[in-house]
């Protein structure tokens, strides 16, 4: 994200929902598929890139 100039609220203007994006930043919730979607057209990166597993924090 930080490599391709966007930061938090960058993210939340695009999917809207500030807390949301906060916890999958956190690793405390699982990214959805839409923003999946959203993050992949927003970062022009291939969806695998963001669907990789990744353990979340408890």
């Amino acid at each position: 994200m930080e490599d391709f100039g966007y930061s938090a609220s960058d993210l939340t203007k695009e999917y809207g929902d500030k807390g949301t994006v906060s916890k999958v930043l956190n690793y405390k919730q699982p990214f959805s598929l839409n923003m999946i979607r959203l993050f992949s057209k927003l970062l022009h990166i291939p969806a695998d890139a963001l669907t990789k597993e990744y353990k979340l924090k408890v």
